[in-house]
């Protein structure tokens, strides 16, 4: 019996935090310790505005939404549903002109039968999740695991993602290191 599963983009199947980091290092012109697991970039490697702003433009600049490099074990994960014959939908929070280019980078990686979902910068999931009635969610961030679960999604876990998740834990969502480690993998058996 196959399932439905979606999943988020940045820090559960790309590691958009590194391709981030390497581009403001890049830009700035020295190295970006991490300072604290801040969820807001700008806090996290301790950044001013302009800087902030400055490695903003030069991601975009370089398309590096299509130049994520994938987490080997979160695409063995999805490669594995998709084999296993599950639907696998990404959920991802950015804009049309990023989602264009996430959707190159899924496609460069054979996952064509995934459906990219874009809901917009800082935009909300819950919509995407009612509809879509998945037996399992993945975000590193709480305020999409709180709307995974207000869409009634049986089992939602939170990715560590290397940062706090931008909010306040929320009750009986787990916190996994990846999708590809055995709390996922035995939900989706």
């Amino acid at each position: 019996m196959s399932i439905r599963i979606a999943i988020d983009a940045d820090q559960v199947l790309f590691d958009f935090d590194g391709a981030w980091r390497t581009t403001a290092e890049t830009v700035l012109n020295r190295e970006l310790p991490k300072r604290n697991n801040n969820y807001h970039l700008m806090a996290r490697y301790g950044l001013s505005m302009a800087e902030y702003h400055k490695c903003w433009a030069m991601f975009h600049a370089l398309e590096m939404w299509r130049h994520c490099p994938v987490i080997p074990d979160a695409l063995d994960a999805v490669h594995g549903w998709l084999d296993m014959g599950n639907e696998v939908f990404v959920i991802s929070a950015v804009d049309t002109p990023a989602r264009k280019l996430r959707q190159q980078a899924m496609d460069n990686l054979g996952l064509r039968r995934a459906c990219l979902m874009a809901v917009g910068s800082k935009g909300s999931k819950y919509h995407a999740l009612k509809r879509l009635k998945p037996g399992f969610f993945a975000d590193d961030l709480w305020k999409h695991c709180q709307e995974a679960i207000d869409a009634g999604v049986p089992h939602v876990v939170r990715v560590s993602g290397g940062h706090n998740g931008g909010g306040d834990p929320v009750p009986g969502v787990r916190v996994v290191d990846g999708i590809g480690v055995a709390p996922c993998k035995g939900v989706l058996r």
